[in-house]
């Protein structure tokens, strides 16, 4: 059995968190749990603009990253106890103390970048010179690893000093630069993370949807050196297939919920007009979101938004006042079931420049309909998101290892001792299947002022037309 003292230890001391109750500490998690870069997270909601639906959803990535830690630390006691899960390691795969503490670590700060919103301005805006403001959290990593704050020494030297890993070996982890290693165990469709943002977010939105056997799951988790990655025996098929279920439905009824979706939208276009007239520049934005929680955000724009400002300015005002837009027109990109989608569709998540000027042309028929006086901001463009948020491709890779004596016949025509999941023959959920979860959860809206969405009903073939253009 492999010695892993690290993985084991605990002097004393609990953090209580709700889903895992009790989660036992050791004095090199708690030196991060206290330093401030990490602190910060308590200020950045987990869910972002859910809270605005789901009043409860105010839990932060500070818990979040908690529980992940909490997840990767069963999952990694498991696979280092397991007789199985032993055998299956090799001098590609070992999970020895070393690669536990680099395993723990990513898991704790995987999140460590995140600033508040950042799943709405990472994908679709703001732009300015071709290039988008924000960037990816993942990439934000060494801002918050290796820079001292507050005067306090970077979480770079705890890793160095307490943990005995390299923290430049962690931050390639959390970046998914480290070439092959490990990103599949932070990363994937078997992922601490995943496992607990379903569960906590239901949780805190006080939904049935996110339930999932994760004793059970966990309980299957074997190594896959090959690809680098966490297997499943048969145990793990069922929890699986309830991980995946979970998935599709907190999609469908919290991540994309058209109340969240919408205020994004209108903040992402509020931004864009304000780095457009040159009112707040790029370095100023990055560092307003970057240094702030998500309520002190939105407080700095308030203050910020002079007359200067343009004219979508009020955008911000309706966020903070709760005055939603309304859905105008829904679509999906695969009507009917169609494997291609409608690509102009599409075309509007990545062309910032072409759906602020259709939104404007919308306005502006309703304006030569109606004579509103409407400026080009009370009518926006919600197109799908370009992201694969059901993992497709890493689901089809996979593996299932048989242990039953009926199923060991699988082996017998393969040179491994794992099988695809997909080929394995006990579920429905196979990669295909989850692609029509895929296609069947994007949507395209045009959403408005409440008071504009008849008009914009009465004028549909219209303003269709002008959108293929």
């Amino acid at each position: 059995m492999i010695s892993n003292s690290f993985l084991f230890r605990s002097e004393g001391g609990f953090i209580r968190l709700p889903v895992w109750g009790h989660i036992p500490l050791n004095t090199p998690l708690k030196k991060i749990l206290s330093h401030p870069a990490f602190l910060r997270l308590k200020g950045i909601r987990q869910l972002s603009f859910a809270q605005q639906v789901y009043p409860g959803a105010n839990h932060t990535r500070f818990e979040h990253s908690i529980g992940v830690y909490h997840l990767m630390k069963l999952i990694l006691q498991r696979i280092v106890t397991n007789p199985l899960a032993e055998s299956l390691q090799n001098e590609t795969l070992a999970f020895d103390d070393h690669t536990c503490k680099l395993l723990l670590a990513s898991a704790i700060l995987h999140d460590i970048g995140h600033y508040p919103h950042a799943h709405v301005l990472e994908e679709q805006a703001p732009f300015h010179e071709g290039k988008a403001v924000f960037a990816a959290h993942e990439t934000l990593v060494d801002r918050f690893l290796f820079e001292r704050h507050e005067g306090f020494s970077p979480i770079a030297e705890i890793l160095e000093s307490d943990w005995g890993i390299d923290p430049l070996e962690t931050a390639g982890i959390i970046k998914g630069t480290a070439p092959g290693r490990f990103k599949k165990l932070i990363s994937g469709t078997l992922d601490p993370d995943k496992m607990d943002y379903l569960m906590r977010d239901a949780h805190h939105c006080n939904i049935p949807y996110g339930s999932i056997d994760i004793e059970r799951l966990i309980e299957s988790f074997v190594p896959d050196p090959e690809r680098q990655r966490f297997a499943i025996t048969e145990k793990g098929i069922a929890p699986l297939e309830s991980l995946l279920f979970s998935k599709y439905m907190m999609m469908r009824n919290v991540y994309w919920h058209h109340t969240s979706r919408t205020f994004s939208v209108m903040l992402r276009r509020m931004l864009q007009d304000a780095i457009n007239a040159s009112v707040i520049l790029p370095d100023a934005l990055r560092t307003l979101f970057y240094d702030n929680s998500d309520d002190r955000v939105l407080h700095e724009l308030t203050q910020r938004t002079e007359r200067s400002w343009p004219a979508s300015k009020e955008l911000l005002g309706n966020i903070m006042q709760r005055k939603i837009y309304k859905r105008a027109l829904t679509f999906t990109p695969y009507r009917n079931g169609a494997r291609e989608p409608e690509t102009w569709m599409f075309a509007y998540t990545t062309d910032h420049e072409r759906r602020t000027q259709k939104e404007k042309a919308i306005c502006d028929i309703l304006n030569r309909h109606a004579a509103l006086g409407l400026k080009g901001h009370e009518v926006l463009i919600d197109p799908p998101s370009l992201k694969d948020v059901f993992d497709y491709a890493d689901l089809r890779e996979l593996r299932v290892h048989p242990t039953r004596r009926e199923n060991l016949t699988h082996q017998r025509s393969s040179p491994e001792p794992s099988i695809r999941f997909d080929d394995f023959g006990e579920s429905v959920f196979r990669s295909d299947f989850i692609l029509s979860f895929e296609r069947y959860t994007k949507k395209f809206r045009i959403v408005c002022r409440d008071d504009l969405r008849e008009l914009i009903v009465r004028h549909e073939d219209e303003i269709m037309e002008t959108l293929r253009e």
